[in-house]
């Protein structure tokens, strides 16, 4: 009959607001653990006060007060000689409740279970490595693969150093900041690079950047293969690779960054220079200090 009764949310929404105070009542003779051991103890059959107390091992008083607010409430009788077994809505009430909880706990592991899977996807899709994780020289490089990626890229071209990076960050950041994505970084990422690189005088190794001469930037950000992006916006599958990485902290050090990485694989006798994209993994893209910022910096290689 109730499974008929509640058969819409509306009819059971109704029902429970016109009947608080019963149901209130109903769960305050459950709300506690003596009274609940003690139904449970009467599901499968009758005992005697005395056995009760010897099997809970509890004050007579005690006990005496629980059996009278459960035999009151409907949920045990009381029989002749002192007998006490379960009713009919006790039995009910506490199978319902026992199978409701054990619907929730069932429901909790699987969504910890999606949880867990959720993150390690992540980690496997992002920070898996191939080979060592830590190499030589105090830990300081790593051998990454990053497995292919979907991306939403923003690009911007500019004439004077820094330029094409504020502006290609302030599209992508107007972007996913809406969207509450820019600070999920474990999710979302955000890589960058020189597209195309600023012109670079051989003699001086100074970069030459002005109106004749400027360069661009390219930022990327990592979104799931469900995303949904609107129209307008460029979305780029992309191969991924192998990379030896280093850390990097402030704009001022990306130079001696990128010099170490290429002096390192110069000299490195298992691994070469590849031909896929150079990148600048921006950890922390919420850093506004230029001189705070936090970079894996990412060398193509091939073994």
């Amino acid at each position: 009959m109730g499974e008929k009764l509640f058969s819409s949310k509306e009819t059971l929404k109704m029902f429970v607001l016109e009947s608080l105070n019963d149901l209130a009542c109903l769960f305050k003779n459950l709300d506690h653990p003596t009274r609940l051991e003690i139904l449970a103890r009467l599901i499968p059959e009758e005992m005697e006060f005395g056995d009760l107390q010897k099997a809970m091992d509890i004050p007579k008083t005690s006990l005496a007060n629980h059996l009278i607010q459960l035999t009151e409430s409907g949920l045990i009788e009381k029989l002749d000689r002192g007998v006490y077994r379960i009713s009919f809505d006790g039995e009910d009430i506490m199978s319902s409740s026992a199978k409701s909880f054990l619907d929730m706990k069932i429901r909790e592991q699987e969504r910890l279970e999606t949880l867990r899977l959720h993150y390690e996807s992540i980690i496997s899709r992002y920070t898996y490595t191939h080979g060592e994780q830590k190499m030589e020289d105090n830990d300081k490089y790593r051998i990454v693969k990053l497995p292919p990626m979907r991306v939403v890229s923003f690009h911007e071209m500019g004439t004077f150093l820094g330029d094409p990076e504020t502006k290609a960050f302030s599209k992508l950041e107007a972007w996913a900041k809406p969207k509450g994505i820019l600070n999920a970084i474990d999710k979302h990422q955000v890589y960058g690079f020189n597209n195309p690189n600023p012109k670079q005088i051989k003699e001086t190794g100074n970069f030459l950047v002005d109106e004749e001469n400027p360069y661009g930037y390219e930022f990327w950000i990592t979104i799931d293969d469900d995303f949904e992006v609107e129209k307008g916006v460029t979305v780029k599958d992309e191969l991924g690779g192998l990379f030896v990485v280093t850390k990097c902290i402030g704009v001022q050090n990306l130079g001696e960054a990128w010099k170490d990485l290429y002096n390192w694989i110069k000299e490195s006798k298992k691994y070469k220079f590849g031909k896929h994209q150079c990148l600048e993994h921006n950890l922390d893209p919420t850093i506004t200090d230029d001189s705070k910022f936090e970079f894996d910096v990412y060398f193509p290689v091939t073994e």
